[in-house]
């Protein structure tokens, strides 16, 4: 819903300006990357039935009982266990949204607060890459996750990989072992991965549990059980890898050295806030409690899984381009798919069809994508969108941005120092969209990360799931 009209394409000059593209060496003194001129992102389109025809969807084509518009807060603030937004129904309508100190539209619950980085409030599945001895990218390293068992003890497992072999670097494939710091009290238990030493590495001083690599080694995943309920703890140099003569640490979530009285190793709430009052931000203006056209949970639980009876799904790529100031874009007006379409329509006369009507457009479908990108904490980096109906960002499964609801084409922006990421580590970003009413469909991404997809964010299995 929304025209085109209503955009508004401007990023504040002063931010470009100083906008240092993900893609370069970490180190000032390394050459630039070359980074690409076009990415292409896929991920999943359903497609339901508006609610008034035979087996419809109560949400498409539903009017929120406090009226069109914008309405905040009816996601929580992370992601589900499966890497879903799960629906709170705790949502206001927005009648003027939250601003920066640029004046640039931003997640209301974002205002004058921000993400804690580190300790136990730190969420998992942050990755780092570390460079080999000739100074190339050459290695990732991922927390997959983290857990408190019933019996005492705490699982850790993380994920190891060789850029090349992941056709992610140009090699050589050369890694000689990998170590996690642990603090010299944990206890490492029965059911850790078979082939790993205690202590400290004789060749490279590191304190922690080592695994020494096989020549035909490409990527797999390493279990550690302790004997404690250790929270995560974020260590600038966590995790070490060794290829060639030259080991690199860097930054990782590692047990801590002390017992943790939480509930879980990232405490009981994965994504917490802090006041921030210097970020001189503008709060949203709200008003009425509303769910946002969304009838329960178990409708919302609908709109991003196949569902035998309710839509179907099939894969949607898009082509990001880059532009003269360096970002990378995806707008339905100037892409060469969707342009004379007049809005973005993926699946005009495809999967359940057009509905009929005048006009006969598909107006009811939901899109996700998933990607991976390395953060960068001098670049600047940024993430907007415009567009409609409901749209959710979350980054390092924290929710970024926020745009619920059935409203016109809107405009939200996050700045990703606020997150609470470490430098050089490896992170999700995960869109979902809906569109849900007539007559206009419009879709604006504008970035300065190189997202990129990876075996972590691997499309969902794709089903015509309709009887």
């Amino acid at each position: 819903m929304g025209s085109i009209a209503s955009r508004q394409f401007n990023i504040d000059a002063g931010l470009l300006s100083s906008v240092v593209l993900l893609g370069a060496f970490r180190e000032a003194t390394a050459a630039e990357e070359e980074l690409p001129q076009e990415l292409w992102l896929t991920g999943v389109v359903r497609d339901f039935q508006e609610r008034t025809a035979p087996g419809g969807h109560p949400d498409f084509e539903q009017a929120p009982a406090h009226g069109f518009g914008h309405y905040s807060g009816n996601v929580a603030y992370t992601l589900g266990d499966d890497g879903k937004p799960v629906f709170t129904g705790e949502g206001r309508k927005i009648s003027d949204q939250a601003r920066d100190a640029q004046g640039r539209p931003i997640a209301a619950h974002l205002a004058n607060r921000q993400f804690v980085s580190g300790g136990a409030t730190a969420a998992p599945h942050a990755c780092t890459v570390l460079r080999d001895s000739h100074g190339t990218d050459a290695y990732e390293v991922c927390l997959v996750s983290a857990t408190f068992n019933d019996d005492g003890t705490s699982t850790w497992t993380y994920r190891v990989s060789e850029l090349a072999a992941m056709g992610r670097g140009p090699g050589p494939r050369d890694l000689s072992h990998w170590n996690l710091k642990l603090d010299p009290g944990h206890t490492v238990l029965p059911g850790t991965t078979p082939g790993h030493d205690v202590g400290v590495d004789g060749s490279t001083g590191f304190h922690g549990i080592k695994w020494d690599m096989t020549d035909d080694f490409e990527s797999g995943e390493f279990t550690i059980v302790l004997d404690g309920h250790y929270s995560a703890h974020q260590d600038p140099a966590g995790v070490l890898a060794k290829g060639g003569t030259t080991p690199d640490t860097g930054a990782m979530h590692v047990p801590s050295a002390s017992v943790s009285s939480e509930a879980g190793p990232f405490g009981t709430d994965p994504a917490a806030l802090a006041d921030a009052p210097g970020l001189d931000d503008t709060t949203a203006s709200a008003s009425y409690s509303d769910t946002g056209g969304i009838t329960s949970a178990s409708t919302f639980d609908q709109w991003y899984r196949d569902t035998l009876g309710v839509n179907m799904s099939a894969p949607l790529p898009l082509l990001f381009q880059r532009q003269a100031d360096g970002t990378y874009v995806f707008d339905d007006a100037t892409d060469e798919q969707y342009r004379d379409l007049g809005g973005f329509f993926p699946i005009e006369d495809r999967l359940l069809g057009n509905p009929g009507g005048n006009p006969d457009r598909n107006y009811h479908f939901t899109f996700e994508l998933h990607t991976e990108f390395t953060y960068d904490a001098d670049g600047n980096q940024f993430f907007r969108f415009v567009g409609d109906d409901d749209v959710w960002v979350f980054i390092d499964g924290k929710l970024a941005i926020d745009l619920g609801g059935v409203h016109s084409a809107t405009e939200q922006n996050i700045d990703l120092s606020r997150l609470g990421l470490i430098d050089g580590g490896r992170y999700k970003l995960d869109f979902f969209f809906a569109e849900r009413h007539r007559t206009q469909s419009n879709c604006r991404i504008e970035t300065n990360i190189c997202l990129e997809t990876s075996p972590e964010t691997a499309l969902p299995s794709i089903t015509a799931a309709f009887d």
